[in-house]
Formats: structure tokens, sequence, C-alpha cells
């Protein structure tokens, strides 16, 4: 499989089609009150038993956080319920179909039509890889950065911080633009709690 060129973008953007089909085929043909409700049926119905919730969602937990490191800013439409983590769920020999639900229960999928910019900047792609190494890097997550300019336009605004005129604002400190990114992996350690009672919460109702 290539990542390179015109080839390498369509195969690209085409993980992020996957994802929504498969998202929407879990809330179109299972019963629940939420997005989360309606996976959750799925794996127990059909008996799904190559899933986890253990997954790192840190790439789905992006932020910006001030000048000053003390207040944390979300993309908008951000829900803060269940701790405000992006739950991780991975069917599909434990890695490569994709669920990210929110903490009210929602998926989010960059194509919905009424994605938030929370949901088009954390949002699930299908993985071209079997599992998080060297070649999920290669396949996945490298072509979603600079180097490859491989990703939707519009998403990539979505990752800005704009003005009420639509400019991206700068960060006087730095001079670069204010983007939200991913917390650092040293940085994990203050979501573990949120993330860790988001996955168990979960699993319990799979499993009960």
């Amino acid at each position: 499989m290539t990542t390179c060129g015109v080839h390498g973008k369509q195969l690209h953007l085409f993980r992020y089609v996957i994802s929504y089909q498969q998202a929407e085929y879990i809330v179109d043909n299972y019963k629940g009150r939420t997005d989360e409700e309606k996976l959750i049926n799925y794996i127990v119905k059909e008996k799904i038993w190559n899933w986890t919730a253990e997954e790192s969602t840190r790439l789905h937990l992006k932020h910006y956080k001030d000048e000053y490191g003390s207040n944390t800013y979300y993309p908008d439409g951000h829900s803060y319920a269940n701790g405000g983590i992006n739950l991780k769920v991975v069917t599909n020999a434990r890695f490569r179909s994709e669920f990210i639900i929110n903490g009210d229960g929602k998926f989010l999928t960059l194509l919905d039509k009424d994605a938030t910019q929370d949901a088009k900047v954390n949002c699930s792609s299908f993985n071209y890889a079997r599992q998080n190494d060297y070649i999920h890097q290669v396949l996945d997550v490298n072509p979603a950065g600079e180097n490859y300019n491989y990703e939707h336009q519009f998403r990539e605004e979505a990752r800005y911080i704009h003005d009420k005129y639509g400019n991206r604002i700068i960060d006087t400190n730095t001079g670069k633009e204010k983007i939200f990114a991913a917390p650092k992996l040293s940085n994990m350690n203050q979501y573990e709690n949120n993330v860790n009672k988001f996955q168990k919460k979960f699993k319990g109702r799979v499993l009960s």
C-alpha cells in the first residue's frame, strides 16, 4: 500500500468515509438512546469478541492551553460529561474499526452533517494497520500530519482558534497561530483517572 501522491491522499481520506459508514450502520441498525448504547448493543447482540476500550484516546483529546498553562480550551461542541473524555472503542481485531464517543455518548465522525468543531478535530478514522505499532504510524498517523498535506482543508481549519471575524488568532508569546493539539504523552497522567472511569463504565455495560 502506498501513502504517497494522489493515490496516497485518496487512501488516507477514504479512512474517514469507512469510519463514518461504520458509525452510521451502528446508529441505523441497533437500539439505544445514544450512539454509545447502540454500539454496546451491537457488540452484545453480534457477540463481537475482538473489541477493546483500552486503546489510547490521546489523539482524540486535542485542546489548547493558554500561555500560562492555567486554562484549557476545547473545540466548540466538546462535551464535558464523563470528565470531558472522548472515549476510543475499537473492534475488528481490536484496532481497525474505530469509534470515538464523547461524554454525551455521541459518535464523533468527520463526515456527520451536524459535525461540531470537536467532531472535526477529534473524529474517528478507520485504521489500515492491525495494531498500534510502527506500521500504524506509517499508514494511519503520519499521513494526517503536516508533512503530507493529505487532510481535508475544512478539518485542518477547524483545528485553529479563530476570532469573531474568522481570522486565526496569533499567540503573542510564540508568534504562532493558536491550534488545538493532542496532549503530550508525558501529560496523559492528568487524564488517566477520568479515562479509566469511562473505560470501566463502558466495559461494565457491555459485560452486564
